[in-house]
């Protein structure tokens, strides 16, 4: 996700050192260049991740991230809460659940997090060990003394921590799925967890409320992201506030690919042919252009889709 230069972040002397760390404090893509090069060094970056940056570690309270499947969404998730956990002020103390479809999946991504706490040399030499007193797949505390837990959607996020505060940060990543999403009720079941789970559990102290971040691809027509997108839309066209900042991407804009060197449109196009070839354009819609329809009730819209030209 950079361009494909190299940075040497082995200063010889202590000035350097600080110039290193203003430098990776400039965005979150910068950060991953120099500090998770594994991720970042492989293609060129896109212009929306140096957008995303900014806006997750901006000041919004509610964000949400729709972009297509394979486009660096829990990547800069990840690397932005690496980035808050060595940056923040030592008086700020976190207390953060990572959400995923299933507990397993929010296991990878913390473990993700606490490989990199552990063992990069890199973070090491410019940070110093950030690594806490407990370190278990599911939870892990800081030395500043943050926590990071991992759950599943629906599961409880009750309590509070010992940090004697209720969750300062909620991730929701890819927590919807077409399984999760099946049915009617199950479509319900998620509204309510959000409303009644998720919500009541963020801090709410005035002046140190709590955020969230949603960030997936839309997998279904009455999806919570699908909604909170519609909703969006509507009170742009109506110019009202919205409590969520709103990012919706798709991986074709305007006729470019939104992120050239990682997904051209001569790859896309060929991914398109697959989903044909397949008999499932629907899915190549819903995957790479975000856009989740009911097929049984958009036989006129799926043959646009499907004999339309995206590729110019």
């Amino acid at each position: 996700m950079s361009t494909k230069k190299s940075f040497n972040i082995i200063p010889p002397d202590l000035s350097q050192k600080e110039k290193a760390l203003e430098l990776a404090k400039k965005d979150i893509v910068t950060f991953g260049q120099m500090f998770l090069p594994e991720d970042f060094m492989k293609s060129g970056p896109a212009p929306y991740q140096y957008e995303l940056s900014d806006l997750l570690l901006g000041e919004d309270k509610r964000i949400c991230i729709i972009l297509p499947r394979g486009h660096a969404k829990s990547t800069l998730a990840k690397t932005a809460l690496l980035y808050q956990l060595y940056f923040a002020p030592p008086e700020k103390k976190q207390f953060i659940a990572w959400v995923s479809e299933e507990q397993s999946q929010a296991i990878d991504h913390i473990k993700y997090i606490q490989n990199h706490i552990d063992v990069n040399p890199a973070l090491q030499y410019y940070f110093g060990d950030l690594k806490g007193s407990k370190w278990t797949e599911k939870e892990f505390t800081t030395a500043r003394g943050d926590r990071v837990i991992a759950k599943g959607t629906s599961q409880r996020l009750r309590g509070r921590s010992q940090l004697g505060l209720r969750y300062t940060n909620i991730i929701l990543d890819d927590f919807e799925s077409e399984l999760n999403t099946k049915t009617p009720e199950r479509r319900a079941d998620i509204k309510k967890w959000i409303v009644s789970t998720v919500y009541p559990a963020l801090e709410e102290t005035p002046g140190k409320e709590g955020w969230i971040w949603l960030s997936g691809t839309i997998v279904h027509y009455d999806a919570f992201l699908q909604n909170i997108h519609d909703g969006y839309i509507d009170s742009q066209k109506d110019n009202k506030d919205y409590p969520w900042d709103v990012t919706f991407i798709r991986a074709i804009e305007n006729g470019k690919a939104v992120w050239n060197e990682q997904f051209p449109l001569k790859k896309l196009e060929q991914k398109r042919k697959e989903f044909i070839e397949a008999g499932k354009i629907d899915k190549f819609a819903q995957e790479y252009l975000n856009d989740a329809r009911d097929v049984a009730s958009a036989t006129f819209q799926m043959d646009k889709i499907q004999n339309h030209n995206y590729f110019y």
